[in-house]
């Protein structure tokens, strides 16, 4: 796995933190494979496939079926069905905390992303989770158009009080925050509809920090200036005391005038995969994504494997150069697993896959989860 023996040994000789911040995750890809079938055979829901193993291999997400970030998503659809509804919300949140802590500092889990019993390398202490309740309502093939089976209301209440009690479980020693997801493939009455429900929870709710821009570009890349201004009245709408990131730049659909233009409107703080910006400095010579992001001091939120397998990055040296171009220009970055259990990875797997290839140092591996400290939408811990 490693590229050299000096790697392998540098590796090893890493002084890792006790605990780290991991900014980036969604609930949809953050229930370990064998928890998400248990759910969906307890509630009977169809299209698990012929058993287990099938269900686990259509799941799992892998460089030989995935090209793109629309084939990457496209397992979504079934993956919130199955975490459709108030229990199943509940339950699903209170797994992913419980995956964060005890798996995402190791290393090796299992093919459906059963427990690791190796001693891990640091805590998950702090989390932010990130979903879209109108798509867990029992109707996400209608992207939040129409009201689904499962009240709003209930779905964003469960997952507050799923985190709550793991704040008591845990004793404090895991920290989790909720970020909701605005769709590009919603309509904006939808995303307006979600919007003022999150307003109204976020005066009722302190784990409640932050808000995002998520789904496929090709839906809807904002290239439009009427499209930017309505999804900036969006963001408006859920109220100005919340985080704002923004998953932009990831995909050909995106171009770097649309990237800069949509940065400018939706005045986000952290940006998610901002490939573009970084690649049109490579290949083309143009810094013009990159210094918006250098001075408006944007953080933005790596995630190695999900880039690698949707194509938005080709390879670990391809990345490796990325983020030295990240440090040429001081703009700060970190790393996350995105859907960690689709992936069947970790914070740790992630890191370790990015070193061996000789893509990142050990100092910009810790100024990185320095970085995500600083930098989350959570309160500071005491």
């Amino acid at each position: 796995m490693f590229k050299n023996e000096e790697l392998q040994k540098a590796w090893r000789d890493i002084t890792w933190p006790k605990s780290a911040t991991e900014l980036h995750v969604h609930l949809g890809g953050s229930v370990p494979l064998y928890r998400l079938w248990e759910i969906a055979v307890t509630r009977g829901i169809r299209g698990l496939g012929n058993g287990y193993e099938e269900f686990i291999d259509t799941l799992k997400r892998d460089g030989d079926r995935i090209s793109s970030l629309d084939e990457y998503l496209e397992i979504y659809d079934r993956v919130e069905l199955i975490q459709s509804g108030p229990h199943a919300v509940r339950e699903s949140v209170i797994i992913a905390i419980h995956r964060a802590y005890l798996d995402g500092g190791t290393l090796i889990t299992g093919q459906g992303g059963e427990h690791s019993q190796t001693a891990p390398l640091f805590t998950i202490s702090r989390l932010e989770l990130r979903f879209n309740p109108l798509k867990r309502t029992g109707a996400v093939f209608l992207k939040g158009e129409h009201a689904g089976l499962y009240d709003v209301d209930r779905i964003i209440q469960a997952a507050a009080s799923a985190i709550a009690d793991c704040q008591l479980g845990f004793k404090g020693k895991i920290q989790t925050g909720l970020l909701f997801c605005f769709g590009r493939d919603m309509t904006h009455e939808a995303n307006c509809a979600l919007a003022k429900k999150v307003r109204v929870w976020n005066e009722k709710e302190s784990c409640i920090v932050g808000l995002d821009l998520a789904g496929p570009e090709s839906s809807n890349s904002l290239s439009d200036q009427s499209e930017r201004k309505k999804m900036q009245e969006i963001f408006d709408l859920a109220g100005p005391n919340l985080g704002r990131t923004i998953h932009v730049g990831e995909t050909p659909h995106v171009d770097l005038d649309t990237f800069i233009k949509t940065v400018e409107t939706l005045e986000p703080s952290r940006v998610a995969h901002p490939i573009v910006a970084v690649r049109s400095y490579r290949e083309k010579g143009n810094a013009d994504g990159l210094k918006v992001l250098q001075e408006r001091k944007i953080t933005c939120e790596l995630c190695v494997q999900s880039n690698l397998l949707t194509g938005a990055v080709s390879s670990l040296e391809e990345y490796g150069a990325y983020i030295d171009i990240f440090d040429e220009f001081e703009i700060p970055y970190t790393f996350s697993t995105d859907a960690p259990s689709l992936q069947v990875t970790s914070l740790a797997s992630e890191l370790q896959l990015l070193f061996a290839s000789g893509g990142i140092t050990e100092e910009q591996i810790l100024r990185a989860l320095q970085v995500a400290e600083k930098s989350s939408f959570l309160p500071a811990a005491s």
